[in-house]
């Protein structure tokens, strides 16, 4: 640490915001060097102690863009517009170093924010925007600096793991664990950014431009979410030795990277299908180091505050070495349809003879080797029907969408049928 004080400006005291302020009052020795000189907050708080006596305090965060007495802006609000998107730039313009927990605006903005620090040589540092607790940003940044990193992937949002999780153990539909999981604080209000997506997206978009010195555009990832997983699915999945989880992968190859967000059938002993509730779990592959497996909170007050003060520190020792690492190639990003992969295929039929066969003429049309079949009577109504579930063997996504597109016109078929990939991390 320097003798002299770093001076910071904190722009957003929610959830996160406390974490920090509350660190800061606790750890008083390790943090000793750092300076409260602004706090913008919209609610009206009180804050007591010591480390308050030279802050000044604003009710609205633009005040920041008339404010200059700080070395570092911890931008604390999210959005990839607005204010928080005026005074990070503002920051950067200045030559402030800026710590953020904004995956959105790191994510769209990537290439903007990477020109303005070169420019003006200062830091924008964003290990609180991914995986909370886990230090996935460092690992990648600092640690397998040597090596090359091939693939990445794993659970990146907390909330759609935990109804996940406890649809299963609990035998609940999505709508009602997705209730308990508002009341526990573990989801939004509106949680569409978690059950969408969109979340696991923002988060997989910085991986992979920071793993791969290419700006993975989130408009370019193929994004499913979890709102159409059924009960009946996961208990099947399981059945079969599977759990179902929404997986963020990145991955390398042959100058083309993928970038897919997706529900997926997991082996139950893969390190990934292990991980429940709120919890994260990331793994990455180089080639030194093979596969390095990391396991943490993905979202709260502390686990992500501890992030954000981790990376004030390291400014405040003058670290300035994120978003340096650029690649010398020119990469293509790849789309879903030129996956080559397995498939859980659940089918509602009529129960009659030549349904099979039926299935299996589209699969045979279209290249599909069959893996395995479930099938079991269901009552429905005044109507005898059939489900049908299938795994099969690897073929390539467009194949698939294909055949399905065809049998899901066959007269036999009661309802759309339900699919989910399957992917087997050794």
């Amino acid at each position: 640490m320097l003798d002299t004080k770093t001076k910071i400006a904190i722009a957003g005291v929610g959830t996160v915001g406390k974490g920090l302020i509350d660190l800061l009052l606790k750890f008083k020795n390790k943090a000793s060097k750092i300076e409260i000189s602004a706090i913008a907050s919209r609610k009206k708080q009180e804050f007591k102690g010591a480390i308050f006596k030279n802050t000044v305090f604003f009710n609205d965060a633009k005040e920041l863009l008339k404010f200059h007495n700080y070395d570092i802006l911890v931008e604390l609000i999210g959005g990839e517009k607005g204010v928080s998107k005026d005074i990070v730039f503002n920051a950067l313009r200045e030559k402030k170093n800026v710590v953020t927990a904004n995956k959105a605006l790191v994510s769209k903005f990537w290439n903007q924010l990477h020109l303005l620090m070169e420019k003006n040589n200062c830091s924008l540092k964003y290990e609180a925007a991914v995986a909370g607790g886990i230090p996935i940003i460092k690992v990648i940044d600092e640690f397998l600096l040597s090596n090359k990193i091939t693939k990445i992937y794993g659970i990146l949002n907390g909330t759609s793991n935990y109804i996940l999780s406890n649809m299963l153990l609990y035998k609940k539909e999505f709508k009602n664990i997705l209730i308990d999981a508002q009341k526990l604080g573990y989801a939004e209000t509106d949680p569409k950014f978690d059950i969408d997506g969109t979340d696991t997206a923002h988060k997989l978009s910085i991986l992979s431009s920071l793993a791969f010195g290419f700006y993975s555009n989130i408009l370019k990832i193929d994004n499913e979410g979890i709102e159409n997983v059924d009960l009946q699915d996961l208990e099947i999945a399981d059945s079969l030795g599977y759990k179902i989880k929404l997986l963020g992968l990145t991955e390398l190859k042959n100058k083309n990277i993928k970038n897919f967000v997706y529900p997926c059938l997991l082996s139950k002993d893969s390190f990934i299908a292990k991980i429940d509730g709120v919890y994260n779990g990331i793994v990455v592959e180089s080639n030194f180091c093979k596969k390095s497996c990391f396991v943490g909170e993905g979202a709260g007050a502390h686990p992500t505050a501890t992030s954000v003060l981790s990376d004030i520190i390291s400014l405040s020792t003058k670290r300035k070495d994120d978003f340096k690492k650029k690649s010398k190639f020119h990469y293509e990003e790849t789309s879903l349809q030129s996956r080559f992969g397995s498939y859980y295929l659940r089918f509602t039929t009529y129960d009659k003879p030549g349904v099979i066969s039926g299935i299996a003429n589209q699969f045979k049309t279209f290249n599909i080797s069959m893996k395995s079949m479930l099938q079991k009577e269901t009552k429905v109504g005044n109507s005898n029907d059939a489900t049908i579930v299938i795994t099969t063997h690897n073929c390539l996504e467009k194949n698939m969408m294909q055949a399905l597109k065809e049998i899901n016109r066959l007269n036999f078929i009661r309802k759309k049928t339900v699919y989910f990939r399957i992917e087997n991390f050794r």
